[in-house]
C-alpha cells in the first residue's frame, strides 16, 4: 500500500491544520462537508469560478527544460512579486488575494512550481535550488531584474534558498510560517510525536475519487477543519486546481506525494534518515535560515501564525535578532500555517506595508 498524500506527517507539517500538539492518537475526521445538495452545488459554482479564473489569470513558460503554470495579477508598473506556494498546493493558493495585491501596487506572479498542479514533470530529481533557479529563468524572459519574493510553508524553503543563491535578485522576502527556521531542527523537536502518531496510523491507499465532488470534499474537508469549521470567501475555487481527471473518467490529486517528498517512508519523520528522502525533501531539511541570512540586505517579512502549535516563534525572533533594522515579524493570533487565505485582510495589510517600507 502506499500512503495517502494527507497522512497526519503531511497535514501537520506540511499543510498545518492546526493539529493538537498532544500525543494523542487523533479521531477520524468529523465530516464537515457532507454530500448534501448544497454542497453539490456550491462545488459546481466553484468549478465555474475555477474554470474562468483559470482561463483570464493562468499562463506558461518554458524554463529549464519544463513548462512552468503561473497565475498574474497586476500590470507593469507594479512592484513585481513572485509567490512559491505550499507543499501540494498550487498558484491557485494566492487566488483570494491576488487581485487585492495588485490593487495595492504589486504585479503578481504565483507559480505552480515543479510537481504539482499544471507545471508537469516526469524527472523528480529536483530541489529547491532547482525552483529557484526556475524563478530566475522566469525573471530573465519577462524582463524582471529584481522582484519581492515570497511564499508559504514549502513556498518559504524555495524564497530562502531563492535568496541563498541569487541575493542580487531580490527586492524584499516574504516568509509565511516556512524558511524563516531550520527545518530540520523543527523535525528533530516532532519527531517523538510524529512517531507515535504514525504507529498508530493505519496505512491507506493513494485516493482515487469517483468523480470531482469526492476529490473536492477530500481535500476541502482538511481546510475546513482546520479553518475551524468554515470556507473563507475566495477559496473554494482553489480546491479545484488539486482535482486531476484521469483517463479512465476517475479523479485524483495534483501531485505525487511519493516521489516528491517520499511521503509513507519513515524517513520522512525521522530526522536522522533525510538522506533517504527524494531531493526535494533532502533539500527542505537543509534550508537553515541563520546561515542564509547573516548577510541579509533587504527588507523581510516574516508571518507567524500562532494559531499553528508548531509555528517555531521564538526561531522567529532570533532571526529578527539578526537584523532588526530588515526583518519584520508579524503574528496572527488564532490562525493556522496557510495564514493567507485565512487571513486575507491581515495579509494585503502587512504587504502594503511592505511595498511602502520598499518604496
Amino acid at each position: 500500500m502506499r500512503y495517502s498524500a494527507f497522512r497526519p506527517i503531511v497535514i501537520t507539517m506540511l499543510l498545518a491544520m492546526a493539529m493538537s500538539a498532544s500525543a494523542e492518537t487523533p479521531e477520524p475526521p468529523v465530516d464537515v462537508f457532507p454530500d448534501t445538495p448544497e454542497n453539490r452545488t456550491m462545488v459546481a459554482e466553484a468549478y465555474t469560478q475555477y474554470l474562468a479564473m483559470d482561463k483570464k489569470l493562468s499562463h506558461f513558460i518554458d524554463v529549464n527544460g519544463i513548462r512552468m503554470h503561473y497565475l498574474e495579477w497586476g500590470d507593469k508598473e507594479g512592484t513585481p512579486l513572485i509567490w512559491a506556494h505550499g507543499y501540494s498546493s498550487s498558484a491557485f493558493e494566492m487566488g483570494n488575494v491576488g487581485q487585492q495585491l495588485a490593487d495595492a501596487g504589486y504585479h503578481v506572479y504565483a507559480i505552480t512550481y515543479r510537481g504539482h498542479g499544471q507545471t508537469e514533470v516526469t524527472d523528480y530529481n529536483f530541489s529547491l535550488s532547482h525552483i529557484a533557479d526556475d524563478i530566475v529563468a522566469m525573471m530573465d524572459q519577462l524582463g524582471i531584474e529584481k522582484a519581492v519574493i515570497g511564499g508559504l510553508s514549502l513556498g518559504g524553503g524555495v524564497t530562502t534558498t531563492f535568496y541563498e543563491n541569487y541575493p542580487e535578485r531580490a527586492l524584499a522576502l516574504v516568509l509565511e510560517d516556512g524558511g524563516a527556521d531550520p527545518m530540520q531542527a523543527r523535525t528533530e523537536k516532532m519527531y517523538e510525536q510524529y512517531k507515535e502518531m504514525m504507529a498508530n496510523m493505519p496505512e491507506q491507499e493513494t485516493p482515487v475519487f469517483e468523480d470531482r465532488f469526492a476529490g473536492y470534499k477530500y481535500i476541502s474537508s482538511f481546510y475546513i477543519a482546520g479553518w475551524g469549521g468554515i470556507l473563507p470567501e475566495g477559496t473554494a475555487p482553489l480546491f479545484h486546481s488539486w482535482v486531476v481527471e484521469n483517463e479512465d473518467g476517475t479523479f485524483r490529486l495534483h501531485h505525487d506525494g511519493v516521489k516528491l517528498f517520499g511521503e509513507g517512508d519513515p524517513a520522512g519523520i525521522d530526522p536522522a534518515q533525510s538522506h533517504k528522502l527524494p531531493l526535494l525533501a533532502q533539500s527542505w531539511r537543509r534550508v537553515h535560515p541563520p546561515i542564509t541570512y547573516r548577510n541579509l540586505s533587504v527588507p523581510m517579512l516574516i508571518i507567524d501564525p500562532t494559531g499553528d502549535a508548531f509555528s517555531p516563534t521564538e526561531e522567529f525572533e532570533k532571526l529578527r535578532a539578526m537584523h532588526p533594522e530588515l526583518i519584520k515579524v508579524v503574528e496572527y493570533p488564532d490562525t493556522p500555517h496557510a495564514a493567507h487565505p485565512m487571513r486575507p485582510e491581515w495579509f494585503v495589510r502587512d504587504m502594503t506595508e511592505l511595498l511602502q517600507r520598499l518604496q
